[in-house]
């Protein structure tokens, strides 16, 4: 197995090819070096541009940082690095597609997807590209690399060729609208403490109203994983398996509006006061 400098040089090799600047990354910042904005990104079952379910979360393409070298003026890159659960072999042995969302506000629009495949660089490292999609100006590469443990780390790259993000096209890589969603009355204040929320159904249920000290406990009570992950950024379950819980103590008053990354469609909101 290859050192992580190692993959980290044969990574910027992919991103040299494609177009997309010298930038050695050291680590990740929070926020995007287009924009201010984070792109979220999955692996999904089915082909480009339309592909069908996530069956991997990946780590949000935030801006790359670290030692600036070389000479002339660097094509700002946004960077997310991912160890997934599975061997690249087995992503390989049916359709599978990455695709990098435009925010997690606006987790509908794709802008970009590119399906695993292609040609093999020597036994354990698959380039892709990232076609753009919508519009959107991006462009990008990836890299798939097998650790020979059943896992696979994959490193997405993103850059931007022109000025904001289009509005997304009818069809491909569009799925359904949020903005008529239904979100509901909000209920009377919870008690403090701890809360349960039931996800089920496809959704998180009414939104809440809770005081500052709540503990919130999601529950999947749903047969497929979920995700409750804050629009702002304040929280993050990742994957949500079918029967299993998550919890977050909400020590800050506020509005918090969040979503599922899998289900675009489910959407919900407590507030704290």
């Amino acid at each position: 197995m290859r050192s992580s400098l190692a993959r980290k040089l044969s990574v910027g090799a992919v991103v040299a090819a494609f177009g997309l600047g010298g930038i050695m990354t050291v680590g990740l910042s929070g926020t995007s070096a287009h924009g201010g904005v984070a792109h979220p990104a999955h692996i999904h079952t089915g082909s480009c541009p339309a592909p069908g379910d996530v069956v991997f979360p990946l780590t949000d393409l935030n801006d790359a940082t670290g030692t600036v070298v070389g000479t002339g003026d660097a094509t700002e890159v946004d960077v997310s690095v991912t160890t997934v659960q599975s061997s690249l072999a087995d992503l390989v042995s049916s359709a599978h597609a990455i695709v990098v969302h435009e925010s997690a506000e606006n987790i509908g629009n794709y802008i970009l997807c590119g399906n695993v495949s292609g040609p093999m660089m020597g036994d354990s490292d698959l380039p892709i590209g990232l076609a753009e999609l919508n519009e959107s100006g991006a462009a990008g590469a990836a890299l798939l690399h097998d650790n020979g443990d059943g896992t696979t780390d994959v490193s997405v790259y993103v850059t931007e060729n022109e000025g904001e993000y289009g509005t997304p096209e009818s069809g491909a890589g569009t799925p359904g609208d949020m903005s008529g969603m239904d979100m509901g009355t909000p209920s009377d204040t919870a008690s403090p403490s701890a809360v349960e929320v039931d996800i089920q159904g496809f959704s998180f249920g009414d939104p809440i109203t809770v005081p500052v000290g709540t503990t919130v406990t999601f529950v999947n009570k749903d047969a497929t994983a979920h995700t409750v992950t804050d629009k702002g950024g304040t929280f993050q379950s990742n994957k949500i398996d079918p029967g299993a819980s998550w919890s977050f103590t909400f020590d800050t008053a506020g509005t918090f509006n969040y979503f599922c990354e899998y289900h675009a469609n489910m959407a919900g909101m407590i507030t704290v006061q």
